[in-house]
């Protein structure tokens, strides 16, 4: 019964993910950066994409799907971890405990709102959470298995590297699982830690290592900076700067409810009661049934060794993500660990009452409660998947053309095609059927940081002549500080600037040829790709 109603909570959120909707991040890089490997052949340079120099496994995976069909497969290649941790979840409950807690387990996890917002669009986050929890497991095994601990421990190292090359921040989570083997190891037997060091090193450090060492080599090779933008002090980088550093790592520790020491005290209760929409609420919501079966977990799991570890894992994951940027979809892969260590609890309190038919209908009440969680978390899921699915009834052309913004039909059809737009205010360019630059964080602006040096407008035309801007696209909403007032003093110049686009949401200028930029130098290709690679341009991405 547990596994149908599953599988009924999974059906809406499978047609929401077949809708041909890019969600904001996927439109930046997620599903962007494929297109363009794809239309070049592999890897190319990407000016000022920063997220094209971070780890992309991935996105490895959703070029594949986008070469066998389109993007829409490639967004359910991420629903497709969905359902892997899912699996995970509950194999990891049945063999370290009993079938009832996996599926409780399982059910905990999938209650949770953020879960399944990441689930259905092309995002890494429930990846990440699969590749971790996937590899505590085979730690786990390792630790109570004899012969095969070495197996184990090889299995969790692919899980760590693939972790890893998933996500900037992801060797962050593959050396949590060492450090968390570690301490279990140093609990259990200290005399033989020099020996089983030797072996973690061997069959967890180095292949998790091999997997992720080819991404720091690909950001090397395009930036001179293996670990790009970060430690730009060290090994400098393109497009980038010491100031730019600085804003994004404040712009990131800004994110949350404050950093106080009695913020940190706060934390687990504000994320679980006050999470939402915005940077300030984390930006996103997990179940407020964490308020209970946390503590409930803490209190009465502990004496459980599974339970235990997991809520290690799940504790030491959560201080990582408390000291670095609060986004709760960084959360998710907490929430497996979590969710395991809850159902448990809850399994051993149940097994503790000492009557057999009330100790049969507490577990029923239980899985019944935890069915009830789901069902009252995926009402709007339900209604959601049924008006699209409603939507899928009558011809495509009529809603799917009516949900794309003109602007990228005018540049497709208008635009000549070595045209390159400067984007202001939004990076999204899964349809931008044309090259372009901009910003990768609004907050710490690389076209501010570009631009910032040019005093007139004759040399800010100069600096956008090197890279061969020829238009301007404009997107009303405003993010972090205000662009350049030279930039703005160019924008509102009606002698360098023609209109040629203008709607509700978008503006698109021409910028108008100058005999002052006869002599501009042009960038070497290696800092802008190559011709062929600029004229390339985007598919139209209907799918």
């Amino acid at each position: 019964m547990m596994g149908g109603v599953i599988l009924a909570a999974l059906l809406p959120c499978f047609v929401i993910a077949v809708y041909p909707a890019v969600a904001w991040d996927a439109d930046t890089y997620h599903l962007t950066l494929p297109k363009l490997y794809l239309e070049h052949g592999g890897f190319r340079d990407v000016p000022f994409n920063v997220y094209s120099n971070w780890p992309l496994n991935v996105e490895l995976l959703f070029t594949a799907g986008m070469l066998a069909k389109d993007y829409i497969l490639a967004t359910l290649v991420h629903f497709g971890f969905g359902l892997l941790t899912l699996y995970a979840i509950y194999v990891g409950g049945r063999e370290f405990h009993c079938s009832a807690a996996g599926w409780v387990a399982a059910v905990l996890f999938l209650a949770n709102k953020i879960v399944v917002d990441e689930t259905v669009i092309a995002y890494v986050d429930v990846a990440c959470a699969f590749f971790f929890l996937a590899g505590l497991l085979f730690m786990l095994r390792a630790l109570d298995s004899g012969e095969d601990r070495k197996s184990a421990l090889l299995m969790a190292g692919l899980c760590g590297g693939l972790l890893a090359g998933a996500k900037v921040t992801g060797f962050v989570g593959a050396a949590l699982l060492g450090i968390l083997y570690l301490v279990w190891l140093l609990l259990r037997r200290p005399s033989a830690l020099r020996a089983d060091l030797r072996v973690l090193l061997a069959c967890f450090a180095l292949p998790a290592f091999v997997l992720w060492v080819p991404w720091l080599i690909k950001a090397a090779w395009y930036t001179r900076n293996p670990v790009y933008p970060f430690l730009y002090q060290w090994f400098g980088g393109s497009d980038w700067s010491a100031a730019l550093g600085s804003q994004f790592t404040a712009w990131q520790l800004s994110i949350g409810m404050g950093r106080t020491p009695v913020d940190y005290l706060l934390l687990p209760v504000r994320v679980i009661l006050q999470g939402g929409q915005g940077f300030e609420h984390f930006d996103g919501t997990i179940s407020a049934f964490w308020i209970v079966l946390l503590p409930v977990s803490l209190v009465f799991g502990l004496g459980n060794r599974f339970a235990r570890r997991c809520l290690g894992a799940a504790g030491l994951y959560f201080i990582f993500w408390a000291l670095t940027s609060q986004q709760i979809r960084f959360l998710i892969p907490v929430l497996p660990p979590l969710a395991i260590a809850a159902a448990v609890t809850l399994i051993d309190l149940v097994e503790r009452i000492p009557w057999r038919r009330v100790r049969a209908t507490a577990l029923s009440l239980t899985l019944l409660a935890a069915l009830g969680v789901l069902a009252y978390g995926h009402i709007s899921y339900f209604q959601e998947g049924l008006e699209l699915f409603r939507r899928y009834q009558t011809p495509r052309e009529a809603w799917w053309e009516a949900d794309l913004d003109p602007v990228y039909a005018f540049v497709r059809r208008e635009l000549p095609a070595d045209a390159r737009l400067l984007c202001l205010h939004t990076n999204r360019g899964f349809y931008l059927d044309r090259e372009y630059l901009a910003d990768s964080f609004f907050d710490a602006s690389q076209i501010t940081d570009w631009l910032h040096s040019a005093t007139s407008v004759t040399e800010l035309r100069k600096r956008l002549a090197q890279r061969d801007i020829t238009h301007v696209l404009i997107f009303p909403f405003k993010f972090g500080d205000p662009y350049h007032t030279t930039l703005l003093r160019l924008l509102q110049d009606q002698n360098q600037l023609q209109l040629v686009f203008r709607d509700d949401r978008f503006a698109v200028y021409a910028l108008r040829p100058t005999s002052a930029l006869s002599n501009v130098q042009r960038p070497r290709p290696a800092e802008q790709g190559s011709r062929s690679d600029r004229n390339s341009t985007l598919e139209s991405g209907n799918g």
